[in-house]
């Protein structure tokens, strides 16, 4: 493994960065021209610009889809209306029940079979009821006939065009894709752990003696039964008598996107504040769990980690301090993530700008009406805090630079 960190690597990162922040329209274009490449290498963002191309080609659907709208409003303020949406949905739970009822049949021992079968009676008559009174109410209401027209002249429409097919193609890609971020996140997460022994725990302990550096221990995944606390490591002293609280040397954001260091950063700001009980610093509202009622951090808690309890209490957030001159922790807290290029927002903001570019029918590269419109929307994505914001305050501080490392793909 390959690690950068310190205040150059950090500040090669934000030269490299391209802030959409403070982009105008050519350079969002330029931009947009350097991503779409990128984004055109995924199956799933082509299969969404593919459907997306094939209704930009038959504004009749669009047309009839605006038709379709009109029949359900239409349909849903009828006098009928009200009924027919409540026997839709007993029909449904009915259905469920009988399909329920006859697998149940097949597995049953001959004995239980006759009460399944007379429970499976009642509910057929039953289905039968709600179907006889479905149709006398289509008989009597003009908008549902017209909604059920157009449904099925949208339905035909859509086989017709293969958007049926198209949809269900993308539907598998998005299964696949979750899939397989499933298994990067936990390779990475593993890297993540490794680094924190081979560069965070040096920095911390320096030459300490090898009784001192056997009572470490990096935690996972921590919460300690309090809301908004998932803490991706903790670097911890254990207590030389048992059951007393642990140290907590540093706690490590670990991040995959670089784009993703705003979010974890100001939460990590605001759990400490609560670790640390300084109150004003955060809504005990938004942290009052059935352990802790009052909302802070005011009693021991415990974390179990392969067959073993680690305690912890307020005292074991005492080496946590804010930055002078800065009013943040810095000090202690650490971030891994890997290389890319900051954008100025985060991934997930990312990722809408990529849906919405394979998706919304009405932009066009070329146009700049909307272009701007799309920048405007991409703008205000941004939080008041993001990446290259973090890494500017790492690096005003001499020596926190080295807190933020980023692990190179060898």
């Amino acid at each position: 493994m390959t690690v950068s960190r310190g205040t150059r690597a950090l500040k090669r990162l934000l030269q490299q960065a391209i802030d959409l922040r403070g982009l105008d329209l050519e350079g969002f274009r330029h931009w947009l021209t350097q991503q779409l490449p990128f984004w055109e290498s995924d199956p799933v963002f082509v299969q969404r610009a593919s459907i997306r191309d094939l209704r930009r080609a038959h504004p009749e659907l669009r047309a009839l889809e605006r038709a379709y709208r009109r029949a359900t409003a239409a349909d849903e303020a009828s006098p009928q209306g009200a009924r027919l949406l409540q026997v839709e949905e007993e029909l449904s739970r009915t259905g469920k029940a009988i399909a329920g009822l006859s697998a149940a049949m097949v597995r049953a021992e001959p004995g239980k079979q006759p009460g399944l079968q007379r429970k499976l009676d009642a509910f057929q008559d039953r289905q039968r009821e709600l179907r006889q009174e479905q149709a006398l109410l289509t008989q009597e209401s003009p908008p549902r006939q017209e909604l059920l027209r157009v449904r099925a002249e949208l339905q035909q429409l859509r086989s017709r065009l293969g958007l049926e097919r198209a949809e269900g193609d993308l539907a598998e890609l998005l299964t696949h894709q979750g899939q397989r971020s499933g298994h990067a996140g936990g390779s990475f997460e593993q890297q993540a752990l490794e680094l924190t022994w081979s560069f965070i725990v040096p920095d911390l302990i320096g030459r300490e003696s090898p009784e001192a550096t056997a009572r470490l221990r990096v935690l996972t995944g921590v919460g300690l039964g309090a809301a908004r606390t998932e803490l991706d490591q903790l670097l911890i002293r254990l207590p030389r008598r048992p059951e007393q609280p642990v140290e907590v040397l540093a706690l490590i954001e670990v991040k995959r996107n670089p784009n993703d260091l705003a979010h974890g950063f100001l939460r990590r700001q605001e759990n400490l504040s609560w670790f640390t009980g300084e109150s004003g610093h955060y809504d005990p509202s938004a942290y009052r769990t059935r352990y802790f009622r009052s909302g802070h951090f005011d009693r021991e808690a415990v974390h179990e980690q392969d067959g073993q309890r680690f305690v912890f209490s307020r005292a074991s957030f005492r080496l946590f301090r804010r930055e002078p001159g800065l009013a943040q922790f810095l000090r202690r807290l650490y971030f891994i993530t890997r290389p890319g290029t900051l954008a100025g927002i985060s991934a997930s903001a990312l990722a809408r700008i990529r849906h919405r570019v394979a998706t919304d029918e009405r932009w066009f590269l070329q146009d700049d009406s909307s272009l701007l419109e799309l920048l405007r929307w991409c703008q205000s994505l941004a939080e008041p805090l993001e990446a290259p914001d973090v890494l500017r305050i790492y690096c005003s501080v001499p020596g926190r630079g080295r807190q933020v490392l980023v692990l190179h793909r060898s």
